[in-house]
């Protein structure tokens, strides 16, 4: 198996260790790392080429996210990821980041809001690009967490980053730039329930975003996770 670190750019173990993650979630994600499969901490931080430290914690959320099963005085193992929870992670994803919208609809500045559209604008206009699905998804990152931080809830922007790092997973192996047009719509629909400072308006609008990627993604689990 070879893997390569996912990286965002920082030192700092917090980061390093979301790095780890994203590199093990995507490795399960596709089916590089199988339900069964022993984990060793050693061996992953001498091919990833860091300390054992981020790799212990990226092991510890995995655990809380269900993708690993961890047994005083034994390694941990990667369990089995079914279509149910892949269901689940969205359903939760609609709590709380539709929940995240109402809020935001209260409170986000203007500034933020003309700076998603102008990037959401210019993808709209070059879809050709050959990079338009890696600027998508930095879109889509920046979009989501602009929302949940406008929302004034620490706890809530919390939880809703831990749920998004499995969609990213789900993100990078399974869509194409004719799936995210529509996506981006969606987050024009968002958009224009957030400048309007419509609550309700904003809450159903990203609760219908991720139901479609909730019926998107359930359809197309292929049970390789």
């Amino acid at each position: 198996m070879n893997l390569s670190l996912i990286l965002h750019g920082r030192d700092d173990n917090t980061r390093l260790s979301q790095s780890v993650y994203e590199t093990l979630l995507e490795a399960i994600l596709a089916g590089q790392l199988a339900p069964g499969d022993v984990i060793s901490e050693v061996k992953l931080a001498q091919q990833l080429e860091v300390s054992r430290t981020p790799v212990h914690e990226a092991i510890r959320e995995l655990a809380k996210d269900g993708l690993v099963v961890q047994h005083a005085n034994r390694r941990p193992v990667i369990s089995s990821f079914s279509r149910e929870d892949v269901f689940d992670v969205f359903e939760m994803r609609i709590l709380l980041e539709s929940e995240a919208a109402r809020k935001a609809a209260q409170k986000v500045d203007r500034p933020t809001l003309a700076r998603l559209r102008t990037t959401a604008e210019e993808l709209a206009a070059d879809r050709e690009a050959p990079n338009w699905l890696n600027r998508w998804a930095d879109f889509d990152e920046d979009f989501h967490d602009a929302i949940a931080k406008a929302s004034g809830s620490p706890r809530l922007l919390h939880d809703i980053n831990r749920y998004r790092l499995l969609h990213r997973g789900f993100n990078k192996l399974r869509t194409s730039v004719e799936v995210l047009g529509q996506a981006l719509q969606e987050h024009f629909d968002i958009l224009d329930k957030l400048d309007q400072r419509d609550t309700a308006g904003a809450h159903a609008a990203m609760a219908l975003h991720i139901k479609e990627w909730q019926a998107f993604f359930v359809q197309n689990f292929n049970g390789s996770c």
